[in-house]
């Protein structure tokens, strides 16, 4: 009997194209409003097309693997490249992050009507940038940068109503 080389992604990939395959399917059932370009199974069908697409190419490159391609992406002990970033592989390094990341959605989920969403925005990003493990420079250059392409995209280009807060 044939056997993928890699069984753990090949079976992540076939979970994610199933569960892809059924977003899509589902949200493609959704009636369009009318009068309306966009309806309300467009993002649902873009999530749906996405999982099923990737997980499928998982699968695939769980099946034809090699048995001695290394595809692990955190490299062994001792083994970090020049051009590779420092990774947190271990589970105890991450605790910080967790409770991090939802004081940071909670706080954000509280001030974003307040303040609104280029200010919360702009100050989250730059949070989750330094937490993660990046600099405060490159947190204060990032997040307005994407901060404002959100906004665009949501505001102008979706016609996304979000809040104004303090710039009004």
């Amino acid at each position: 009997m044939v056997k993928p080389n890699n069984v753990g992604d090949f079976w992540l990939g076939v979970v994610f194209t199933a569960a892809g395959s059924f977003i899509l399917i589902q949200a493609l059932g959704f009636r369009p409003m009318p009068g309306m370009p966009v309806g309300p199974g467009l993002f649902p069908s873009i999530t749906g097309g996405a999982m099923a697409l990737f997980g499928l190419v998982l699968a695939l490159q769980g099946w034809f693997a090699k048995a001695g391609d290394d595809l692990s992406l955190v490299p062994e002990e001792g083994e970090v490249a020049a051009e590779t970033a420092p990774v947190r592989a271990d589970f105890w390094s991450r605790i910080p992050f967790i409770p991090g990341l939802l004081a940071a959605i909670v706080a954000t989920i509280l001030i974003m009507p307040h303040l609104g969403f280029l200010i919360t925005g702009a100050v989250l990003t730059a949070f989750l940038v330094v937490l993660g493990g990046g600099g405060w420079k490159s947190a204060v250059i990032f997040s307005p940068i994407v901060t404002v392409a959100v906004y665009a995209l949501f505001f102008y280009g979706l016609r996304v109503p979000l809040p104004h807060g303090l710039l009004g």
